[in-house]
This record gives structure tokens, C-alpha cells and sequence, in this order.
């Protein structure tokens, strides 16, 4: 094997190894590392999460609305205390309408307080349950 090919040899491997290394999140640089860069991914992720709130028109099958992309429910009841992507389309739509919120995706008293005023203005039954008529006007 002469200097060139061995020299070529060695950077494939080290490459290969560096490659295999990034592709599992490994940063070489400690025990622990790998763990706080995952962490602060999802720190990253919670924080776009929470400042992204497109609302757009959306022509369904069986329904035309407003929507923020993170659920497409019409039906379902959803109250104080429960949490994730319906919660999150609930609060981005009524930032649309006007009301100061944070996008955090769980039904707390801000929610339930924005929910309930909105459903005054609307002139629908003002409980902060968010059924089927409050979506229907959310949607609007």
C-alpha cells in the first residue's frame, strides 16, 4: 500500500467514524453532552411551538374554516384541563379573533377565560367548553 492510499484509507475511515458519530446525536465532547443538546432541541422546538400560529382558510371535505394546522376538530368537546394539538388550534384561533393568549396547548383559566368571552360576542352559550357551535364560529 503506498503513502497516498493509506493516507486515503485512514481519512475514509475517520470520516466514516465521524459520520456514524453525528448521526447518533453524539458530540464527542463528554458523557452528558448528547443528553443537553437533545434538551435544548426541544427547548427550541417548544418555544417555535408556541410562537407559530398561521391561521388560514382550509377547504375540508365536508367543511370550509379557519384553521391553525394543528387539528381540524368540529365535534369535539374540549374543556379546561385538557392539553395537546386540539387545545393549541383553540388558542391560536382565538388570537385570531383577538384575544391575548399563550399558545402552550393546555386548557388553563386564560383559555377558559378567552373561550368564555369569545362565546359571549358570539352569542352562544357561554360556558368555556368549546363544542361543536363554539368551533363552528372559531372557524369563521
Amino acid at each position: 500500500m503506498s503513502m497516498r492510499s493509506s493516507t486515503r484509507f485512514r481519512g475514509v475511515i475517520t470520516g466514516a467514524a465521524l459520520c456514524s458519530a453525528l448521526a447518533l446525536g453524539t458530540v464527542l465532547a463528554g458523557p452528558g453532552t448528547a443528553a443537553a443538546s437533545t434538551e435544548a432541541e426541544r427547548d427550541a422546538s417548544a418555544v417555535s411551538a408556541q410562537a407559530t400560529c398561521s391561521v388560514r382558510w382550509k377547504n375540508g371535505v365536508d367543511y370550509a374554516g379557519l384553521t391553525a394546522d394543528y387539528s381540524w376538530a368540529w365535534n369535539v368537546v374540549i374543556r379546561q384541563g385538557d392539553s395537546g394539538d386540539r387545545v393549541r388550534e383553540i388558542q391560536c384561533l382565538a388570537i385570531y379573533h383577538g384575544y391575548s393568549l399563550t399558545v402552550d396547548g393546555q386548557f388553563g383559566p386564560a383559555t377558559k377565560n378567552a373561550v368564555t368571552a369569545f362565546q359571549r360576542a358570539r352569542g352562544i352559550g357561554a360556558d368555556g367548553i368549546v363544542g361543536p357551535s363554539t368551533w363552528r364560529q372559531l372557524r369563521k
